[in-house]
């Protein structure tokens, strides 16, 4: 079995095709959780995304998506082991499809991303990792629909892949609010991670840097996930 500790909670990813990495530990540290209630995960997965922001806004109801079913499983599983069990919920559904009866102030998606890269013969790494199940498009269309008039969708994507949706966001309604730009290594940009508004501003950007160049975690990366990660980095 394999369990990924964190220090509040545990993720078993025994059955899901997506393990915990990198990207799930920023994109979930980063998401801005204060004064909302209402949150929609799309994709969930082992669902950690759901419990990282469950511990740092004891308010937060949140709603976790999942085409898989043993990832749905696997997810749910999770969510009851954990200290918010109360407050997470993890339906196997297609999000294209779902009937909501609700809009949600808080939305995040770590989506399907190789939209043409070749694929292996794992079915599961195949719906978690190609956007043929949820393409771009239809996330953020049904994002707009869902999103309430104050709330705020989180999305993480590879960096050349962010900059080609922005305007076809901005048509639906969604507007740029942060971007900030992770860095592998030092000149090494590898995902952006944005939040759009129905509200127009001008955005804030930012970068992360993960690693150094001699390959040590970075003082803004320990600093930032310093909250979740039981076991001490270097």
């Amino acid at each position: 079995m394999s369990v990924f500790k964190f220090k509040q909670f545990d993720v078993r990813q025994t059955d899901t095709a997506m393990k915990i990495g990198t990207d799930a530990m920023v994109f979930g540290a980063l998401i801005k959780t204060a004064q909302h209630n209402q949150a929609l995960d799309i994709g969930t997965g082992t669902g950690v995304l759901s419990l990282m922001v469950a511990q740092r806004n004891p308010q937060l109801q949140v709603q976790a998506l999942e085409i898989a079913p043993e990832a749905t499983l696997e997810a749910r599983f999770n969510f009851t082991q954990s200290p918010f069990a109360a407050r997470l919920t993890a339906t196997q559904a297609d999000f294209t499809r779902h009937v909501f009866s609700q809009t949600f102030d808080l939305i995040f998606s770590n989506p399907p991303y190789f939209e043409k890269s070749s694929k292996s013969e794992n079915q599961q790494r195949n719906l978690a990792r190609h956007d043929d199940g949820l393409p771009l498009e239809t996330l953020f269309t049904r994002v707009a629909e869902l999103l309430s008039p104050a709330g705020v969708f989180w999305l993480i994507l590879p960096h050349e892949t962010m900059d080609a949706y922005l305007d076809f966001a901005a048509n639906l309604g969604l507007y740029l609010q942060k971007e900030i730009t992770i860095f592998g290594k030092p000149g090494n940009p590898v995902r952006k991670i944005s939040a759009f508004s129905k509200i127009p501003s001008e955005p804030v950007y930012d970068a992360l840097v993960v690693r150094t160049e001699t390959g040590q975690y970075s003082e803004a990366y320990l600093a930032l996930t310093h909250a979740y990660h039981f076991n001490k980095l270097q």
